[in-house]
């Protein structure tokens, strides 16, 4: 039997909470409380309370329960099962919940970002098992392919301890790829510009050209503000979103991270696609995390993907069905892609991500180590050296 398959072999977390006996309560409120709660109720799974950090404790009221400290059920109900309803990546908030769960069975229940109808489950694990045992036994590493029973043994239980696996993306980034004082960038989903400033540090500030691509209105602001502070020049930004092709969609904007093309969004945005923006421009680093339209934005950028091979950085945890569909797709364009599986810290499973890079990708060690070290972000610095061309532009 195959390791994927034995996974089959594990308790599923929302028939196991159907049997037990000691009194469930949610530790957290909001959209994914509302989920947990939607889901106990189809498979009657009593719930007993729910309680959040006592900093955020007011007596107020949450689908009809009292919203209470830790302290305040813990002495009403003894012990009992704990279902972590939101998610972070903060050190001390990931502290806390592993610190509960040595006090108690504590899960996070894997729910669907985007409301997908087909989560990870027995059965969803039996109907893809072919496609992601391909997957599995042609990823780059063995890290990877743990990574990858991980994830799923997590969205499986609910356990804790499989988010335990994780990476740390910046040396995931320095280990996996090798960056040279020519890169040409291509950020889609460039939020308030984070992951330029990542690039930036990654090549001690010395490229050929940055494409920033956002489509929410308010971080596109941000970002702005962040490509004047740091003068950075040979920088394109464009407020649109990423897809396929070139059309209007509706978008759900946020102001913030979760921002995303949606069927339900009550505003629209102009979306184009990677080819359109590169056309025959070379290219050499492109970062993907555009809201569960990475699949839509690989196919509009098979052009470009083809005919430069970059490097790429490809969010893979807004739909299930991504962790197999993702890697597909960029074989069928280029199969001498060695794909790498890491996960970063956060509860629940997200930050799942793809390295994508062609075999013998290397730089010579004093490439690795041009230019001098970079100034710290925010000063207004103008050691960036994007080649020496205009000053940063809106397309």
């Amino acid at each position: 039997m195959t390791a994927l398959a034995e996974l089959l072999h594990e308790i599923y977390l929302w028939d196991y909470l159907t049997t037990v006996t000691k009194p469930i309560v949610l530790y957290g409120m909001g959209n994914g409380a509302d989920e947990i709660l939607d889901r106990c109720a189809v498979r009657h799974i009593p719930v007993a309370g729910v309680f959040a950090s006592d900093e955020f404790v007011r007596g107020q009221q949450f689908r009809g329960f009292t919203v209470k400290t830790y302290k305040q059920l813990h002495q009403e109900l003894g012990d009992f099962i704990i279902l972590i309803a939101f998610a972070s990546e903060l050190p001390d908030i990931l502290k806390r919940f592993y610190h509960l769960a040595q006090q108690h069975e504590t899960y996070a229940p894997h729910l669907p970002l985007f409301g997908d109808k087909e989560i990870v489950s027995p059965q969803w694990l039996q109907d893809r098992l072919p496609h992601l045992e391909a997957v599995y036994d042609r990823l780059a590493d063995e890290e990877s392919r743990q990574c990858m029973l991980h994830i799923l043994r997590y969205k499986l239980t609910g356990r804790l301890s499989e988010l335990a696996f994780v990476t740390d993306r910046r040396q995931d980034l320095e280990q996996l790829f090798a960056f040279g004082p020519k890169e040409t960038y291509g950020d889609l989903g460039a939020y308030n510009g984070d992951t330029v400033a990542e690039f930036l540090e990654l090549t001690n500030g010395h490229y050929e050209h940055i494409y920033a691509v956002e489509p929410d209105s308010k971080n596109f602001v941000k970002l702005q503000r962040f490509v004047e502070l740091e003068q950075l020049r040979n920088c394109s930004l464009l407020q649109r979103g990423i897809w396929r092709d070139e059309e209007e969609l509706p978008f759900a904007a946020k102001g913030g991270r979760m921002s995303a093309l949606d069927g339900k969004g009550k505003k629209t945005t102009p979306v184009t696609s990677l080819d359109a923006i590169i056309g025959s421009r070379d290219f050499t680093y492109i970062k993907m995390d555009v809201e569960g339209a990475e699949k839509e934005a690989i196919e509009g950028g098979r052009n470009v993907i083809t005919r430069c091979r970059p490097k790429l950085l490809i969010a893979g945890y807004h739909h299930d069905d991504d962790l197999w569909q993702i890697p597909e797709l960029l074989w069928n364009l280029v199969p001498e892609y060695r794909i790498y599986l890491r996960r970063h810290p956060y509860v629940p499973c997200w930050e799942i991500n793809f390295f994508a890079a062609c075999g013998g990708e290397k730089v010579k060690s004093e490439e690795v180590a041009f230019g001098r070290i970079r100034p710290p972000l925010g000063a207004g610095n103008r050691a960036w050296h994007g080649g020496g061309g205009k000053q940063s532009l809106l397309i």
